[in-house]
């Protein structure tokens, strides 16, 4: 077996589990590793092998920057999906990608853009494109749960090109257990018994017939025969908790790409340019004032910016829609933010989602009486999502959760460090995973980089400050 990074004992047994199968549902808990499980099952193939991965909108950035250069040491070629092929440049990036049939290559395309034609035709036109054995893979599966969806459809109708493929998923029942009927029907057609929804929403859901004025309808009243869908799922499918990994270390860490909109990019580098002009003319620089640019930056990544009267503004961003994407198949959730900005934004879009009394939030701008009902609420298994700032880094207990997303970091390192134990302390039981949301190359970066130093941004000398801003 070819590995790029040692692989833990689940994850090797996967591989050698799945490298010859056609398909394979790997529901793995998030932390446990299954985007390098299936890494390592395409690379271990006999030969080339060509690739489409299809993910939420901006996890399919996370391969092509993350998941792809950590764990595949063979020479592929990738292309990521930035959205309709229209400029010169653009197009001759992909005639090289489609040209380059003597060696390994993935396409790494959202979901969402297969509902466009530009997306599902420039899928379409690599797939059958393809002169080695064809993997398809769908990360977070449940993307494709609703058989009445146009991108479950597309997918399935692509799916028919491929010679093996892959569903990614920690939870894959989000909201029932039809929710399996498309993901297995993505893998083949005969991976269960069943032709149609209709007669698998028979087999495992109990319905009654509810009348409405001159209209009657069929609803879901429940679920049966669920140890026989259990059965059926085994053969071709791989769940694994934390829990359940004994070669795990405790904490695990993983960053999740995230990508600027084009408002976020035209600020963020307007005010980049500014800030090194500044730099450049010659003024006085004083180390509080590249710290309070590098913060002004770090807002815009994360969300918001803040004019000269101090007035906070919303941007249009898509770091809450990769929470949502974490969230939806992680639950119970800590997420720790570096401003307060960012927990109203997150607390609306969660609360909005899962309900207000799901969703807790721990500020520094709240009495020691909302804060302790907050730790209460979350512990107790009334709500599921934590949402908190460096108020909540010292002294709490919040073990009932072994997964913490930081979505904007704080760059005093001993706050998150102090953080990072809210989970990680006496009564844990599972394997505690953190996970950073990053603009790549962004001060995001920087900061995280300087955190794993084990550096304070606040007691570092201007020079360095000055080189982060670059």
């Amino acid at each position: 077996m070819i590995y790029k990074t040692k692989p833990f004992k689940h994850q090797e047994d996967a591989v050698k589990r799945f490298v010859d199968a056609p398909y394979g549902a790997l529901f793995c808990e998030m932390g446990t590793g299954k985007t390098k499980m299936v890494l390592d099952i395409l690379q271990n193939a006999d030969d080339f092998v060509d690739a489409v991965v299809i993910a939420p909108n901006g996890l399919h950035h996370n391969w092509a920057i993350n998941e792809i250069p950590t764990h595949v040491c063979k020479d592929v070629l990738v292309y990521c999906w930035k959205g309709p092929i229209k400029t010169k440049k653009a197009k001759q990036e992909f005639f090289r990608f489609m040209s380059a049939t003597d060696q390994a290559r993935m396409l790494l395309i959202n979901v969402e853009a297969l509902r466009t034609a530009s997306g599902f035709e420039t899928t379409h036109k690599f797939l059958e494109s393809a002169t080695h054995e064809i993997h398809m893979i769908v990360d977070e599966s449940t993307c494709i749960k609703n058989p009445k969806a146009i991108q479950t459809k597309r997918v399935l109708k692509l799916a028919e090109l491929a010679n093996c493929k892959w569903i990614l998923n920690g939870t894959p029942i989000t909201q029932s257990p039809l929710d399996l009927f498309s993901q297995c029907r993505f893998l083949h057609k005969t991976a269960l018994p069943y032709n149609t929804y209709t007669a698998f929403k028979h087999a495992f859901a109990v319905e009654t017939t509810m009348t409405m004025g001159s209209r009657s309808f069929r609803k879901i009243i429940g679920y049966q025969n669920l140890e026989e869908l259990t059965k059926l799922l085994e053969p071709f499918s791989l769940r694994i908790e934390k829990k359940d990994c004994l070669d795990l270390p405790d904490k695990t860490f993983t960053k999740v790409a995230v990508e600027l909109t084009p408002e976020q990019q035209r600020i963020y580098k307007t005010m980049k340019e500014d800030c090194l002009a500044l730099l450049d003319s010659g003024e006085l620089v004083t180390t509080t004032l590249a710290l309070t640019r590098i913060i002004k930056l770090h807002q815009i990544l994360t969300g918001f910016v803040t004019d000269d009267e101090g007035t906070e503004h919303a941007l249009d961003n898509n770091r809450i829609a990769s929470l949502l994407q974490i969230a939806e198949t992680t639950k119970p959730l800590v997420v720790f933010c570096a401003y307060r900005h960012n927990t109203q934004s997150i607390y609306e879009a969660l609360a909005k989602k899962y309900g207000q009394e799901k969703v807790v939030c721990f500020t520094g701008g709240v009495s020691n009486n909302h804060r302790n009902l907050a730790v209460k609420k979350f512990q107790d298994g009334n709500a599921d999502f934590f949402i908190a700032t460096s108020a909540a880094a010292k002294g709490l207990t919040l073990h009932r959760a072994s997964t913490m997303v930081y979505y904007s970091n704080n760059y005093s390192l001993e706050t998150r460090l102090q953080s990072q134990d809210r989970i990680h302390r006496i009564g844990q039981n599972n394997k505690c995973t953190y996970i950073d949301l990053v603009v790549p190359n962004t001060i995001d970066d920087a900061i995280l980089t300087r955190l794993k130093q084990k550096k304070e941004l606040s007691s570092m000398v201007l020079d360095d400050l000055i080189q982060i801003i670059k």
